[in-house]
C-alpha cells in the first residue's frame, strides 16, 4: 500500500511543478501547492517531507521568494527518489531538511514563550535525573509533545520539527519497551536549549552532524529579558520544589495529628485501667487479718493515683499535638497561599494563546475558523495554567481538523462558510471548569453503538433509550481503546487522551457531549489550587475512596437496589448497599452509586496515579493518607459510566 501511495505522492508533485518553475512563482499558488502537499505528504507517511513544506510555506508568508527555488529542488528530488521506492528526502532527523530555516517569535509573544519552553526544559530535567526508566521515558514523552505544541503555537517550525522527531523516537522506544533512548535524554535536552538561545545556531550544527555536549545549556540571558522592568518570574520548577516542602509540613502535620490522636486514645485506656483498679479496691473493701495485707491495697491505690496522673498528663499532651498540628496547617496554608500567589497567571490569558495558536493553525491549513472567548475573570495556578495549554489546544486542533467541514460542506448543510470553535471557562466554587466546543459534524453516534455492541459495552435492549451523552460516557470505560477512539471520534483519539491524561494527573476529569451536526464540546473540570481538594471519604467492599466533593451530592437510602462502587471497582461486595451517593457531574444530571458508609470530608493532595496496571480504572490521583495509606481519589465521571452501564 505505501508504495501505491507513493507513487500517487509523485504524481501529485509533477502535476504542481509547473507551480513552482514558473519564471515569477505566484505567491498565492505557491502556498496552495506547500499546503497541498503537505498534507499529500504526511498521508502518505512521509512525515519529514511534509514538516519541510511547511517550514517553506512559513518563510514565504514572511516574504522569502527565494525558498521557492529551494522547493522545487527538493520536490524534483523527492519525486526520483519516490518512484525508486525510497524515502523522499535525502536527509533524515536529526539533519535538517535543505531549506530549513529558524522564524523569528513574534516578539509580542516572546517572553512569554521563552519562560514556558524553560519550565519545560525543566520538566525534561526530571527524566534525566536517575529513576525508573519507563517512568523517565513516559515523562520525555510528554515533556517533549508539550514543548512541540509550544513552538508550533508561536510559528517555531524549526523547534517544533525537531520535537516532532525527537517525540517520534521516544514513542517508537515506549512501544518497544526499550527504556535505553533515555541514557541520551541529556544530549536532546541541550539540542533544545540550543534551539531556544539561538535556533540557526542548533540548525547550523545538526547540518554539519556535529555532536553536541550533554552539558551544554543557554549561557546568556534571554534578550527579552532587559525589556522586562520591575517584572521577577520566579521558573515554575522553583515554585513546585516549594510547594513540595510545603506538602511535606503537611505530612508532619498529618503525623502530629495522628500522635495527638493515638496519645489521647492512651490517655482514655489508662483512666480505664484506673477505674478498673479502683473498682477492685471497692469490691475489697477495708483492710481485714484474713483478707488482703494493708500495704498490698496501699500499692493498687498509689497506681490507680499514677495512672490518673499519666493520663492527664497524655491528654494534655495530646491536646498541645493537637494545637499544634492545627498550627502547622494553617501556617502550611499561608505558605501554599502566598507561594501560588507568586505564579498566578489569568485563565483568560490561557485561553487567549490556545485561540491565538489555534488561529495560526488555521491559517496554515486554509480553514476558515473563528475561535471566540467566554470567560470570567478568573486568576488560576500558572502551573496548572501551564499544563492545561497543551490539551486545550490539541483538542481544538482536533476540532480544526476534523471536526468542523469545509465550506462546501457546511454550505450543503446550511451552516455559516466560516466555522466555530469557542473556549469558555468559568469558576465553579474552587474548580475550573474551561470547555472547548465546536459546530462541525459532531461524533458519529451509530459508530459508537456499533463500537459498544460488538465490545459487549452496552445490550441492544438500551440502545433505544440511551442518550447521546450517556452514550458517549462508553468512551470512558475499559475495552475502547485509543484505536476505537480514533475511529469513533474521526481522528479525536489524541486529543482525548492528551486531555484525559492531564485532567486526572490534575486531580479533574473529563467530560464530552455532541449532537448529531452541531459538533462537540469537550469540558475539563480541575482544582484551581494545583490539586489540593476537599474530599469526602467512601467505603466499598472494605475500602476507603476518596470522592472529590465537587463532584458528590446528597447521601441517600435507595429505596431500591442500586449499582454499587464495588462492582463499578471490580471488588466483591459485602452485601447490598445501605447507602447511595449522588455523582454531580454538569448541569442537573445526577448519578446514584450504592456504597457502605459515608465518612469525613478532609483536604487532601492529589498525587499522579501509580502505574499499577495498563488498564483503565475509575481513579482520578492518588491520596496519601494521614496513617501513609496510599488511596485512590474516585474520577466521578467514569464511576457514573459504570454504573449507567451496570444498571442496563
Amino acid at each position: 500500500m505505501s508504495g501505491k501511495l507513493d507513487l500517487l505522492l509523485a504524481d501529485e508533485i509533477e502535476r504542481r511543478g509547473s507551480v513552482f518553475a514558473a519564471e515569477t512563482p505566484e505567491p498565492e499558488e505557491v502556498r496552495a501547492a506547500f499546503h497541498a502537499l503537505r498534507g499529500s505528504a504526511a498521508m502518505a507517511g512521509h512525515t519529514e517531507l511534509a514538516l519541510a513544506l511547511g517550514n517553506y510555506g512559513a518563510q514565504l508568508r514572511r516574504g522569502d521568494v527565494a525558498v521557492v527555488a529551494v522547493a522545487a529542488e527538493v520536490l524534483g528530488g523527492a519525486v526520483e527518489r519516490l518512484r525508486a521506492g525510497r524515502p523522499a528526502l535525502t536527509t533524515a532527523w536529526p539533519t535538517p531538511p535543505m531549506g530549513m530555516t529558524a522564524a523569528p517569535v513574534d516578539p509580542a509573544f516572546a517572553a512569554e514563550y521563552r519562560a514556558a519552553m524553560g519550565d519545560r526544559l525543566a520538566q525534561l530535567d526530571e527524566a534525566i535525573e536517575d529513576g525508573d526508566d519507563r517512568e523517565r521515558l513516559e515523562i520525555a514523552f510528554r515533556t517533549v509533545h508539550s514543548v512541540k505544541g509550544a513552538a508550533a503555537a508561536v510559528g517555531d517550525e524549526a523547534t517544533a520539527w525537531y520535537c516532532h522527531g525527537l517525540e517520534a523516537r521516544l514513542k517508537e522506544a515506549r512501544d518497544a519497551g526499550n527504556t535505553r533512548v533515555v541514557d541520551d535524554l541529556a544530549k536532546h535536552r541541550s539540542v533544545l536549549a540550543l534551539f531556544l538561545e539561538d535556533p540557526a545556531e542548533a540548525l547550523a550544527k545538526l547540518s554539519r552532524g556535529v555532536s553536541l555536549p550533554p552539558s551544554l545549556r543557554p549561557s546568556r540571558a534571554p534578550p527579552e529579558a532587559e525589556s522586562v522592568d520591575a517584572v521577577l518570574r520566579i521558573p515554575a520548577q522553583t515554585i513546585e520544589t516549594l510547594l513540595s516542602r510545603v506538602e511535606q509540613v503537611d505530612q508532619l502535620r498529618d503525623a502530629l495529628g495522628l500522635r495527638a490522636d493515638r496519645t489521647r486514645a492512651t490517655a482514655s485506656t489508662l483512666r480505664g485501667e484506673r477505674a478498673s483498679l479502683l473498682e477492685a479496691l471497692r469490691q475489697i473493701g477495708p483492710a481485714r487479718p484474713w483478707g488482703a495485707p494493708a500495704t498490698a491495697l496501699s500499692r493498687i491505690e498509689q497506681a490507680a493515683h499514677v495512672l490518673g496522673d499519666v493520663a492527664d498528663r497524655a491528654e494534655r499532651s495530646g491536646t498541645g499535638l493537637r494545637r499544634t498540628a492545627d498550627a502547622v496547617q494553617w501556617r502550611a496554608r499561608e505558605m501554599r497561599t502566598s507561594l501560588s500567589s507568586l505564579q498566578r497567571s489569568a485563565v483568560r490569558e490561557l485561553l487567549e494563546r490556545v485561540a491565538r495558536a489555534a488561529e495560526g493553525f488555521a491559517t496554515r491549513e486554509s480553514r476558515l475558523v473563528r475561535v471566540v472567548i467566554d470567560c470570567e475573570e478568573t486568576p488560576v495556578d500558572r502551573v496548572v495554567a501551564e499544563r492545561l495549554f497543551d490539551p486545550l489546544l490539541q483538542l481544538a486542533k482536533n476540532a480544526l481538523a476534523h471536526g468542523i467541514e469545509s465550506t462546501a460542506d457546511r454550505a450543503t448543510r446550511g451552516k455559516p462558510t466560516v466555522g466555530t470553535i469557542s473556549l469558555r471557562a468559568e469558576r465553579v466554587g474552587d474548580w475550573l471548569r474551561i470547555s472547548v466546543a465546536d459546530d462541525g459534524r459532531g461524533i458519529d453516534i451509530d459508530a459508537l453503538k456499533t463500537l459498544a455492541l460488538e465490545r459487549g459495552a452496552l445490550n441492544p435492549a438500551t440502545l433505544s433509550s440511551a442518550t447521546d451523552d450517556e452514550l458517549l460516557s462508553l468512551l470512558f470505560l475499559p475495552g475502547l481503546t485509543t484505536q476505537s477512539r480514533a475511529d469513533v471520534l474521526a481522528g479525536r483519539g489524541i486529543g482525548l487522551d492528551l486531555a484525559e491524561s492531564v485532567a486526572h494527573r490534575l486531580g479533574g476529569s473529563l467530560r464530552l457531549s455532541t449532537r448529531a451536526g452541531s459538533g462537540v464540546t469537550a469540558t475539563l473540570e480541575v482544582p484551581i489550587e494545583r490539586s489540593v481538594v476537599d474530599v469526602v471519604w467512601v467505603d466499598a467492599a472494605g475500602r476507603s475512596f476518596a470522592l472529590p466533593l465537587r463532584f458528590s451530592g446528597r447521601v441517600l437510602r435507595p429505596r431500591q437496589p442500586v449499582v454499587s462502587l464495588a462492582a463499578c471497582l471490580g471488588l466483591p461486595p459485602n452485601a447490598a448497599s445501605p447507602l447511595g451517593v449522588e455523582l454531580v457531574l454538569q448541569g442537573d444530571e445526577r448519578t446514584v452509586v450504592g456504597v457502605d458508609a459515608v465518612g469525613a470530608v478532609e483536604e487532601v493532595h492529589l498525587r499522579p496515579l501509580p502505574r499499577l496496571r495498563s488498564e483503565r480504572v475509575p481513579f482520578s490521583a492518588a491520596v496519601l493518607r494521614r496513617d501513609g495509606a496510599l488511596a485512590f481519589a474516585l474520577d466521578a465521571q467514569a464511576v457514573a459510566a459504570r454504573v449507567w452501564q451496570a444498571g442496563q
